[in-house]
């Protein structure tokens, strides 16, 4: 894990240092947020306040939703079942249990504030991009601001581009996350990014995701010229030991017009052991055997498309995972290759309603096991289908209704994401929410 950055406390305010380039918010600086909330009287309908000029901006999204989830029964008893299902012991026979309790919350998803400035001069352009997770049910224990989001510095130039420091998208994510439903980002549960960038055989984890926001971060962009921009990104692990030297990169391109979106990334982890979890020994003769000196690759390759004109939008989305370790055990897990694919449309039935679907596809694929016994991917794999519909009252307010079904086939696990769970194994997810979204 990288390293945290220091902080100092001041009358109740907590002043970030930065440690390897990165940015970790304590958010305690409660006074300052309740202090732009107070300045968010004079904006209007702006979407942002300009508190102090371009030195300081506020923005946000509140996005609270009234959310109701529920599990439907796993694979019955005997179902075929992944060699790659299991714990880190062995296989996991697939005993059929009774659904999960629906569970129904208000749920603060997608809700943010952000704290933004810049200043220009010589050429260059240095600034900061800082948002906050909002909470606005402390019932689950989280504070009103939880976490960190987006937290960078960057400095930037006409000719020679972008870099920015800190916890951020990477590339992949940034050219490959296009596929929205109504806008929606991949931490609620009706975006089809978390069934389309992780394997099945665990559901949703930091590891083994190629959707996400990851810290200690650098990002360069190019300039767009004739449409094209070109982006890098890369983390290097701190805590490097003789065994494990984990680091990302990631690397795309992109063209767009008024019209349309075409995106191609390729990101590639190293020694993030999704599969095993770790470099320990596990179980002899386990598929999940992590022997001393294993080491990790894991790639995914993704191309993406949009399209928007006249009231209707369109997106599709494939990629191809591919998750491999370098197993000496006998049986040892050595690689899951798979595909994935999503596709989503809008349609503006007027000017204030838009109407929404979207699937999703996560396939069984292949895999290989180093040793005398076959891989089986039998079971793994599964779908998403949603559903939305949101009516905009203006330009900062609107009321929106989700809902989505994720069915994972009989030896798999899904999730749908932050606050919805995930499947048992061959099971199913039920989710609906209604909310309100306020844009500044």
């Amino acid at each position: 894990m990288p390293e945290q950055a220091a902080t100092t406390q001041i009358t109740g305010l907590t002043v970030l240092t930065f440690n390897y380039l990165e940015i970790d918010m304590t958010f305690k600086y409660r006074a300052l947020a309740l202090g732009c909330f107070a300045a968010m009287g004079l904006a209007g309908n702006a979407h942002a306040v300009k508190v102090a000029g371009d030195l300081l901006e506020v923005y946000g999204n509140i996005y609270p939703q009234y959310q109701t989830v529920t599990f439907g029964d796993s694979s019955a008893t005997g179902s075929a079942v992944s060699t790659l299902t299991g714990g880190k012991t062995g296989a996991q026979t697939n005993t059929r249990v009774a659904g999960a309790v629906s569970v129904t919350r208000l749920n603060s998803v997608n809700s943010y504030i952000g704290f933004k400035g810049q200043k220009t001069a010589s050429g260059l352009t240095l600034g900061y991009d800082l948002q906050g997770v909002v909470n606005i049910d402390s019932s689950n224990g989280s504070s009103f601001l939880s976490e960190p989001r987006d937290a960078f510095v960057y400095v930037s130039h006409a000719q020679l581009g972008t870099l920015q420091a800190g916890q951020q998208d990477t590339v992949y994510k940034m050219y490959g996350d296009k596929v929205r439903m109504l806008g929606v980002s991949s931490s609620n549960f009706v975006s089809s990014s978390n069934l389309a960038s992780n394997p099945s055989w665990r559901g949703k984890g930091v590891s083994t995701s190629f959707n996400t926001r990851i810290n200690g971060h650098l990002v360069w962009t190019s300039p767009r010229m004739n449409g094209f921009e070109v982006g890098y990104s890369l983390r290097q692990d701190p805590a490097k030991t003789a065994t494990k030297n984990a680091s990302l990169n990631s690397v795309g391109i992109n063209w767009t017009d008024k019209k349309y979106y075409v995106g191609l990334a390729q990101e590639t982890h190293n020694d993030y052991f999704a599969f095993s979890g770790s470099a320990s020994t596990a179980a002899a003769g386990s598929v999940y055997n992590a022997a001393a000196g294993l080491r990790s690759k894991d790639t995914g390759t993704r191309l993406s498309f949009s399209y928007r004109d006249k009231g209707v939008r369109i997106g599709a989305d494939t990629s191809t995972l591919k998750f491999t370790e370098t197993s000496t055990q006998v049986n040892g897990f050595k690689q899951h290759k798979f595909n994935t694919w999503q596709v989503t449309g809008e349609y503006d039935v007027a000017s204030n309603f838009t109407v929404a679907a979207q699937y999703a596809n996560n396939g069984a694929g292949t895999c290989e096991l180093n040793g005398p016994i076959s891989c089986s991917t039998v079971g793994l794999g599964g779908n998403l289908v949603g559903l939305g519909a949101k009516y905009t009252l203006d330009r900062n307010f609107a009321l929106f209704a989700l809902v989505a079904k994720g069915s994972a086939n009989s030896g798999a696990v899904i999730s749908l994401g932050s606050g919805a769970g995930r499947t048992a194994i061959g099971g199913t997810i039920n989710a609906a929410a209604v909310g309100i979204q306020a844009r500044f």
